[in-house]
């Protein structure tokens, strides 16, 4: 059994997101069929995730959530918590999460 963590890891980016944002993700040329079907698997899942940001998110910032005073970075049941937008985006990076802006005006109003 071969396992993807490298290209797992490298597909969940901030990069990832974004092409698949703007319609250009291109995962047509990667000849591991394997590998290929699990990067749909995985683009497929960032694709909904998205579509519910764009949908119910209010903050212009991929996963996160303003709950009471605190910015809140929600990842499947995980959360990482902050008491600023600088503090929660350092936070998220260092744990090699994907930091997204997918709506640059709603974005601005926080950072």
């Amino acid at each position: 059994m071969i396992i993807y963590c490298d290209e797992i890891a490298e597909f969940l980016s901030a990069e990832t997101l974004e092409k698949i944002d703007y319609g250009i993700l291109d995962l047509s040329k990667i000849p591991d069929m394997n590998l290929k079907e699990l990067l749909l698997f995985f683009e497929d899942v960032l694709t909904l995730e998205l579509e519910v940001n764009y949908q119910k998110n209010n903050t212009g910032l991929f996963r996160v959530e303003i709950v009471g005073n605190k910015y809140c970075y929600k990842e499947f049941g995980y959360v990482i918590e902050a008491d600023s937008i600088f503090q929660l985006k350092e936070l998220v990076l260092r744990e090699n999460r994907i930091w997204y802006v997918f709506d640059e005006v709603l974005a601005n109003k926080f950072i």
